[in-house]
């Protein structure tokens, strides 16, 4: 099977260089037109449903991005964004200025340094975001998943049968598609998962 993988075209946070993750901001102009090339870049490909965020940027990104198909779109809560805590939605600078320390050792291992109040990466959107994955797998059929970069990279980690922190090494561009092949094997024989796309 095949799993396409879109993140969210352009949001307000985005514009504002905001940590935001459960914070629900819309999609910019931008962030729509993103969406819209992504869903032209997917015009041609097959798959029998799509799986979405609830957030409104994520949503809206793939009703754009599903624009004339006729696909049925299920909202999964669990795809949503890891939830900054206290960082939310704080700008970049902001954060910095109040905690430079705790900052570069939030950044130097987001995976297992947790967000003050926050939700932790390792222990709470992983585990919920790989049951999501283990039912998608389970059905066999090839679809797309809009969502964000966290549950993304995530997926492409786990997926591929690869450690948590290798979810730190990937990023996914906004207007772009990325695609998992595997089979219904695959999270537990990772030799039969492979990249075959990534920020095309």
């Amino acid at each position: 099977m095949k799993v396409y993988l879109v993140r969210h075209g352009q949001s307000v946070g985005n514009l504002k260089n905001l940590w935001y993750g459960s914070s629900d901001l819309p999609l910019t102009d931008l962030g729509r037109e993103q969406a819209r090339q992504a869903g032209e870049k997917l015009r041609n490909a097959a798959f029998a449903a799509c799986y979405v965020s609830p957030l409104s940027r994520a949503h809206e990104t793939a009703k754009l991005v599903m624009e004339g198909r006729p696909e049925p779109m299920h909202i999964v809560p669990d795809l949503r964004e890891q939830h900054m805590g206290l960082f939310e939605p704080k700008s970049v600078p902001q954060i910095k200025a109040e905690d430079p320390d705790f900052y570069q050792a939030l950044m130097a291992d987001w995976v297992h340094i947790t967000p003050p109040e926050g939700e932790p990466f390792d222990t709470g959107l992983a585990p919920r975001v790989a049951k999501v994955l283990d039912d998608i797998v389970a059905k066999g059929e090839d679809c797309l998943i809009v969502a964000h970069n966290g549950p993304l990279v995530f997926a492409i980690s786990y997926l591929l049968g690869l450690p948590i922190e290798a979810a730190g090494r990937f990023y996914l561009k906004q207007g772009c598609f990325s695609m998992i092949e595997i089979d219904r094997e695959a999270i537990y024989n990772p030799s039969h998962a492979l990249l075959r796309y990534y920020n095309v």
